[in-house]
């Protein structure tokens, strides 16, 4: 689930997304995600790019808490024809669940922000037609939360 702060009364949207990491060490990963947001409307498709540095905290072998921090990239665009491209920073608490066949069971709590970098619209000349501005990505500050299972290897 994410919800930006300007859509605080509305309910957060769903989200669907894969990620993969790579460890340099027993305590520090490289971690990337790709993320499609899905909104209460079908003609905007909004996608995400984010580079992380995830930090294992603990050392139970099994329960591990994790810090993790990063930035990454944000496009949205509608079949109206109407695009924006962004850029975000975020960081967040995770905890996973590692079982010894390399099953990961995991969640995680973020906030970030994110800003605006180009905006394209669709002007329409004619009066009296109704305008709908889809939903899209904004400009400030966000959260989210996820829940995951992978597989380490």
């Amino acid at each position: 689930l994410t919800q930006s702060k300007v859509d605080a009364n509305n309910d957060p949207n769903t989200t669907l997304s894969v990620f993969g990491r790579l460890g340099f060490n027993h305590r520090a990963a490289v971690q990337l995600e790709l993320q499609k947001i899905e909104t209460d409307n079908d003609s905007a498709n909004i996608r995400t790019g984010t580079l992380l540095v995830a930090l294992d905290l603990g050392s139970n072998k099994h329960l591990m808490p994790m810090i993790l921090a990063g930035l990454g990239f944000d496009s949205a665009s509608t079949s109206y024809g109407e695009s924006t491209d962004g850029h975000h920073f975020e960081g967040g608490l995770a905890l996973e669940y590692r079982a010894d066949s390399g099953l990961v069971v995991g969640g995680d709590l973020r906030i970030g922000g994110r800003s605006i970098d180009s905006q394209n619209a669709i002007a329409y000349p004619e009066t009296g037609v109704a305008y709908y501005a889809p939903s899209t990505i904004s400009d400030g500050e966000y959260r989210s939360a996820r829940g995951y299972v992978g597989v380490r290897f």
